[in-house]
């Protein structure tokens, strides 16, 4: 149980719509949530043993029960792109999408695109007055300077199909075949089994079969567990925002297999697909007027394919249980820092920095002299998906398209999207995970095309920095 799905057990799992929720009309829908099996007495009994259970310190474990990708792909249920140096030809422009997120290839396709990062700025929902009324938190909150920045950039290449395959197959770096040697990383080991498929697995007599189809077998060393922490030594968290960037990145296979552990649970056929940038077939071969030129792009986690043929995208979210310790005399002295920082700029604020956070960063560890601590919270998890990530699930399931399988796809330029609803999983580190699906909703994507063709026409064609909201 190194790597819980959830609090309960999955054979409980909730198949009922979310009609309490005051956005139910999005198409929020329960998958899975944890169920309250707990009595009062039980509760207090655990409540007594948190309270003797060290929560705060100054060494947040990023790494803490996650499993690196790499491992995740030699999962028997789990499909994994090739390496990007196997990638040798482009038959179309949505063929860049076998390109891994870890590659030079896929951060080269950002350029002058507007993938999901930029949507909900570009449409304007992190704006001041709209994020206000939808009730997106503050730390999300900023204008479209950077969704402008990002998308007036020009790329080296003319963008055709054989520039673009020259570029990301025969200009191949060094970087693809880098190795990091003399210290820790994650899933440095991928030559070594690390699962046994469940019918496999011997089970003495009377007790429960493997509840998952594949387990994990964990490798770490007391050497490279000390390896690992001298390595979060020398590269602390500076603040619960960096700690909260971190943790959502090293924690995104763990999550990718809480959804693997579930509906492969429920459907043996079920299998999860790796997937890269999906989306630039809108460039040129599906021209879209809505879109008037602009390129648009998304990666979802994973590709979830059912046993019935229904596909659906997964997009997970990691709540970091890092928090400042406020009794700490490290954080008052950062937060009054910070304050008079604030004060300072708010005349010299200019139009594109508009995302700042609420939260102290520590800049000057050295002077201050003072440990920093940390405390780990309780994340409350809501039925939901928030309304900042609508743009997000809506844009992936535009941009795959009509195929998973693109060898075999259907050359008709007539095809009905494959993917008709999203999978979100909301996991913490200390109350499990919850499983939302969002239904497709074609309206709610014309709608989104038309005023990001806007945003394209309006501001970066004429090289116009958007205004607050």
């Amino acid at each position: 149980a190194r790597h819980v799905v959830s609090e309960g057990d999955a054979t409980t799992a909730l198949h009922a719509h979310a009609d309490t929720d005051s956005d139910s009309s999005a198409g929020d829908q329960v998958v899975y949530s944890p169920l309250p099996t707990t009595s009062s007495s039980t509760k207090k009994k655990n409540y007594k043993k948190k309270l003797s259970t060290p929560r705060t310190g100054n060494l947040p474990d990023i790494h803490w029960r996650a499993i690196p990708m790499s491992h995740l792909r030699s999962h028997p249920n789990f499909q994994p792109l090739p390496p990007p140096t196997m990638v040798n030809q482009l038959p179309t422009k949505e063929h860049v999408r076998n390109f891994r997120q870890e590659s030079w290839q896929w951060d080269y396709l950002h350029t002058g695109r507007c993938t999901t990062s930029q949507t909900a700025a570009a449409l304007g929902f992190l704006e001041g007055k709209a994020a206000s009324y939808l009730g997106i938190p503050k730390s999300l909150r900023r204008g479209g300077g950077r969704a402008w920045e990002r998308l007036s950039q020009v790329p080296e290449d003319d963008q055709s199909l054989a520039a673009m395959e020259q570029t990301l197959c025969e200009g191949r770096s060094a970087l693809d075949n880098e190795e990091v040697v003399g210290r820790w990383r994650p899933g440095a080991k991928e030559s070594e089994r690390m699962w046994i498929p469940a019918s496999r697995l011997r089970s003495p007599i009377r007790t429960k079969p493997f509840p998952f189809t594949a387990k994990y077998i964990p490798n770490l060393t007391h050497n490279e567990l000390y390896e690992r922490k001298l390595y979060l030594q020398q590269n602390p968290s500076s603040s619960p925002l960096q700690a909260r960037m971190q943790w959502g990145n090293t924690q995104e296979a763990t999550s990718v297999l809480t959804a693997l552990n579930y509906f492969c649970g429920v459907d043996k056929k079920t299998t999860i697909h790796e997937v890269g940038m999906c989306g630039a077939a809108f460039d040129d071969e599906i021209v879209d007027p809505l879109l008037q030129g602009l390129k648009i792009g998304a990666t979802p986690d994973a590709i979830i394919c059912h046993g019935n043929g229904t596909v659906e995208v997964l997009e997970v979210k990691n709540h970091c249980p890092f928090v400042w310790n406020r009794i700490s005399p490290h954080y008052a002295k950062t937060r009054k820092r910070n304050t008079n920082k604030k004060k300072k700029g708010k005349k010299q604020k200019k139009q594109t920095n508009d995302d700042d956070d609420d939260e102290p960063k520590d800049e000057h560890q050295e002077e201050s002299g003072l440990p920093k601590h940390y405390l780990i919270r309780d994340f409350q998890l809501e039925t939901r998906v928030p309304t900042a990530y609508i743009p997000q699930l809506m844009m992936e399931m535009l941009c795959v398209g009509d195929a998973v399988d693109l060898e075999n796809s259907s050359k008709s330029k007539v095809s009905k999207p494959i993917c008709t609803s999203a999978i979100m999983v909301r996991q913490t580190a200390t109350k499990g995970a919850i499983l939302l699906r969002l239904q497709r909703d074609e309206e709610w994507i014309q709608e989104m095309k038309y005023w990001l063709g806007k945003f394209q026409c309006n501001f970066v064609e004429k090289g116009k920095v958007p205004e607050d909201n």
